[in-house]
């Protein structure tokens, strides 16, 4: 049996749902990250796009991420609330916020990327997997977390 998840932003203005298990859940502490999370750390999970139903119209920028690709970055226009990344627009696969998630209270990240950009006092699971930078294949890096080598 399918559970439905739903979130959207602070406002109200877009809200969410997806069907199933939520995939594995990663964090992100590069300075990038920090910034749009105002916090100290950036936590996401990777899925597509088409998995989720969305109602409301969300707002988009385009910014350059460390690999020198574009990132679509998918908000709400009206509290500013940060939903989504994409690496296209239209987007399709997406790394959606799990701070958006109206119970994110199971979700405990698998895998962390840009741990030397770290916040000091932020103490990270050691069976994690942890990454001083990046993978070098980031889509694989994220498909595999959760899985048996």
């Amino acid at each position: 049996m399918n559970e439905t998840r739903t979130g959207g932003c602070q406002c109200g203005a877009i809200t969410y749902q997806f069907e199933g298990p939520v995939p594995a859940a990663y964090t992100c502490h590069c300075g990038e990250c920090k910034k749009q999370s105002a916090s100290a750390f950036s936590m996401s999970i990777p899925m597509q796009y088409e998995s989720l139903k969305v109602e409301g119209k969300a707002a988009s920028f385009v910014s350059k991420a460390f690999s020198g690709k574009a990132k679509h970055n998918y908000f709400c226009g009206n509290c500013g609330t940060r939903l989504w990344h994409s690496g296209s627009n239209p987007p399709d696969a997406i790394t959606l916020k799990v701070g958006t998630l109206d119970d994110p209270s199971a979700i405990a990240p698998l895998g962390h990327l840009w741990v030397s950009k770290k916040q000091p006092g932020i103490e990270l699971d050691p069976a994690s997997d942890q990454h001083l930078t990046q993978p070098d294949d980031l889509t694989a890096w994220r498909a595999s977390l959760g899985k048996q080598q």
